[in-house]
């Protein structure tokens, strides 16, 4: 049995491919609405969330960030292993001491950066590994998007996004930044600037770019915002022999040459729901020990650093 904790948007989703992997699931949220949406699933809910931890042998941690520590160490005192949504929170405090306990009682903390699981940011972090592009000088990310898009019908003001402190733009669209983080290493952050631009009339900020220098010296700019129109996804990394772009929404990835002559061209299958599923399959793996997680919670713990350095540079509330 798989607890859920946290049955939005993403818990739901979660608990969804569970259940269409044969996997009991046991959820907990405080809405009684969103756990009637898990039953009618085929899920059990809960109405109180250490009843869902005492049922179950590893956990989701899907409620909003600035619950992910209770809940993280709830799952591990039941001893759950643990899937946390990102970011693994909004502050570090406490944090390390509670990896250490994980792995003393030998659980598993897997966090839940799904590009990690696309078939194109996959193929380019082994072709980064394997010298394709000569050593990696300089890389530029982009996710552009509107907030109002991701949920039509539900007042985005009203959700966690607006939360001056564990919400906005870098901490919701951390993707970006994990997948810097893992092409080219995790990152010193070297400037970060901010904006409330007040057209979605957020409290919390809603566009910002970082400046970033990754072991050997390869520099990274990180752009994210809640207010673009038409959505935009990109990366582009450029080495000494070679640059690579990614397109994740088309889920194409391409290597060309100083020259221009073109090296590789992918273009992959499914869509973003696929790496949600094999998200969870990859966790089922783990917590059987036949698998490693795809961002291990240390890992996580260095990208939630950084994150939190960020916003300190741009003046955000901590």
């Amino acid at each position: 049995m798989i607890a859920v904790l946290g049955l939005g948007s993403i818990g739901l989703r979660h608990a969804r491919n569970l259940l269409s992997l044969g996997v009991r699931v046991i959820g907990y949220d405080p809405s009684e609405e969103r756990r009637s949406m898990l039953a009618a699933e085929g899920g059990l809910p809960a109405v109180h969330r250490d009843e869902a931890l005492a049922a179950a042998t590893a956990a989701v941690i899907a409620s909003p960030s600035g619950r992910h520590f209770e809940d993280m160490r709830a799952g591990l005192d039941a001893g759950c292993h643990l899937f946390v949504e990102k970011p693994l929170a909004h502050t570090t405090e406490g944090l390390a001491a509670l990896l250490d306990q994980a792995e003393e009682s030998g659980k598993v903390v897997a966090v839940g950066f799904n590009l990690r699981h696309h078939p194109a940011v996959l193929q380019a972090h082994r072709a980064i590994r394997e010298g394709h592009l000569g050593r990696p000088l300089w890389a530029r990310l982009e996710l552009a998007d509107y907030l109002p898009h991701w949920r039509p019908g539900t007042d985005f003001r009203q959700g966690y996004a607006n939360d001056p402190r564990t919400g906005g733009v870098i901490f919701d669209i951390v993707h970006e930044f994990d997948l810097a983080a893992f092409l080219l290493g995790v990152p010193e952050v070297k400037a970060c600037v901010a904006a409330h631009t007040g057209t979605l009339g957020l409290e919390s900020e809603d566009l910002a770019d970082m400046v970033l220098v990754h072991p050997g010296g390869a520099q990274s700019l990180v752009h994210v915002d809640f207010v673009s129109r038409p959505r935009r996804r990109h990366t582009l990394v450029y080495g000494t022999e070679a640059a690579m772009h990614l397109d994740l929404d088309a889920r194409k990835m391409s290597i060309v040459r100083g020259d221009g002559v073109a090296l590789a061209e992918h273009q992959f299958p499914g869509a973003y729901a696929d790496d949600y599923l094999d998200e969870m399959t990859s966790f089922l793996a783990c917590c059987r020990g036949e698998a490693q997680p795809s961002c291990p919670g240390r890992e996580a713990l260095d990208v939630l650093d950084r994150l939190i350095t960020a916003r300190r540079i741009a003046g955000l509330p901590s």
